[in-house]
Order: C-alpha cells, then structure tokens, then sequence
C-alpha cells in the first residue's frame, strides 16, 4: 500500500503529513483482526488467561487481501500481513498468559506486546475469571515507501520512524462446560503516536470486545458451538458470528459471517494426535457483498499445542474394588 502526493510549497508540507497520516489513522490504528477469533480468546480478553484448565502455545498468521501489488514496480505489494504467538498457563486459581502482535500494513507496522494475569473465582458450576493486561505498543511508519513529488525536499521525512508507548487492558469472562462468554476493553490509556508530524496526535482508539460461545453435544460424536464477536472502537461497530461443528472430538469446520466488510468465513480444523494435543486449523474469507475492490483473498492458519494442567498438592487418591476408602 502505497501514498502518492505533491509538494506545491514547504509551508504546506506539515499539513499534508497530517492529512496522510489521519486516514492512516482511522484505518490502520484499528487491531488487527482474526477470522479464528475463537481461538484467540487470550488476543481480545486478558481474562481468558488460564482458560481451559491447558497450558497453551499458539501461532497464529494471516494474510489480508492476498494477491494485491503496489502500484510502482518495485513495490513488494500491498497485502495486508499479521502474526501472532501466544503463551497461556493456569496456575491454581489464576492464569498467566502473553502474546506477541506483529500487524504490518503497507507502510505502517504495529507491534504489541502483553503479559495477562487472570484471577478465577468458582461460581456457578464454572469460573469467573478478572484479568488485565499490561505491555507496549509499538508504531512505525517507513517514510522511504511513500512516494513524494519533490523526494529532495528536506521537509519531508526519511527512513523509518517508530515509537513506542505503554499500553493496558482489562477484562471478565465466564467460563463453564456448557459456554463461555466475556467482554473487554483494550487500549485503556489511550497511547499517542507522532510518527515524524509535529501536530499530529493519532491515540490508539479504545476497543470494547464481546466474545461468547455455547457449547452443544449432539449425541456421541457431534459438538455445536455457536460463537459471536462483537467489537466497537465507539465510532464504528462490527459483528460477526457463525458456528462450528466438531466430529469424534478431531475434525472441525466451521463458518461465520462478518457483517461489517460483508464476508463469509469458511473454517476447518484437525487434532493431528490422538492426545488431542497439537491442532491444526484454517480460514478463508470470501467476499458476498460490499466492496468488490476486496475481492481479493484471505486466508489465516492457526497451529496450537497444549499441555495437561499442571498439578499441585497431593496427588489423587485412586479408588479401587479391593480398598474402598
């Protein structure tokens, strides 16, 4: 993705920064997004630190708009790229968790880096889980990929220029064999970005995340799970839901709908071992409405691995025929 502009005047020089780095605002400051949200509780919720009871690594890349190229040759092209890894672990009642975002766009690159903690309470048959969030967000542009009128006005930034703010989250959820459901809100100190631009201000928006499931059993060998995100940056509002359908407790697909951007999610999986402990999974957009100017393809692969809950104090007593009690 590229910015092509005229300089007429040095003095008109910083407000066409501003002007470029507005829209860039509005569009990229967003978070990034994820088609297997429901397998990223811990990216939207710093509550969902420690859920499941599993010890959770997971590596997660997407490719936005796969298939769009810059406009000049020697462009690397203008698909829109995301990885993230995470880490979650249940340690007694609480929960300890951290990811690591990189969400490149064009020019721009975000990277985000949270530690969680969650505090569960047994309510209900389930857990309450409290949680927050805590690291940095970092912001760069790379000026040398815009494309200027006048490339020797010295008025006109070079290179690439970052910064890097702290940054906090807070959370709840509700965890239980039969659904979960949690909200958050991300971006709690709202950080500034310059970027280069002496007037320029660009505050990371704060984001309300809503994230539910219900989990239903269709007999021996079937699993329902019908799943709902709602997130809102209070100016704009986007939803999307579906459901996904699990066979013998390994293969899965799924779909879901995005009514913002008018995209149907295709969605599978595959527990590669019996343990049911490294699982892969997939997700391809496809674009039924809206923008056709999007119709280029996404697509998201998501590779997990857990580890059985840690166990503390005495072990467990094992009941037999011969010894009752």
């Amino acid at each position: 993705m590229t910015l092509k502009f005229t300089i007429r005047s040095n003095k008109n020089v910083r407000l066409l920064a501003l002007i470029f780095l507005i829209p860039l605002a509005a569009v990229g400051q967003k978070d990034a997004q994820f088609s297997l949200f429901s397998l990223n509780q811990l990216y939207l919720n710093p509550a969902a630190a420690g859920a499941d009871g599993l010890t959770k690594f997971q590596l997660t890349h997407r490719t936005q708009y796969a298939g769009y190229q810059g406009t000049n040759l020697d462009d690397t092209g203008g698909a829109l790229s995301t990885q993230l890894f995470s880490f979650s672990m249940p340690i007694k009642n609480f929960g300890i968790g951290f990811y690591a975002l990189n969400d490149k766009s064009g020019p721009r690159t975000d990277q985000d880096f949270k530690l969680s903690a969650a505090y569960h309470i047994p309510v209900a048959g389930g857990n309450l889980q409290v949680g927050a969030s805590a690291g940095l967000f970092r912001q760069a542009i790379d000026y040398g990929k815009l494309r200027a009128r006048d490339p020797d006005d010295p008025l006109i930034q070079t290179g690439v220029i970052s910064e890097i703010n702290p940054d906090l989250a807070v959370g709840v959820r509700y965890e239980s064999d039969a659904f979960y459901a949690g909200i958050s809100l991300n971006h709690l100190l709202k950080p500034k970005y310059q970027l280069g631009s002496d007037q320029g201000t660009n505050p990371l928006p704060q984001t309300i995340y809503f994230n539910a499931g219900v989990n239903l059993e269709l007999g021996y060998l079937l699993d329902i799970q019908p799943i709902i995100l709602v997130k809102s940056d209070i100016s704009t509002l986007s939803v999307e839901g579906g459901a996904t359908v699990t066979y013998n407790k390994r293969y899965w697909v799924g779909g879901t709908y995005r009514q913002q951007d008018s995209y149907f999610i295709l969605m599978g999986g595959i527990y590669l071992l019996q343990d049911q402990s490294l699982r892969l999974s997939g997700a391809y957009d496809l674009v039924i409405g809206g923008n056709r100017a999007k119709a280029a393809s996404s697509f998201e692969v998501t590779l997990s691995y857990a580890l059985p809950s840690p166990k503390f104090g005495k072990k467990t007593i094992i009941r037999t025929p011969r010894f009752r009690f």
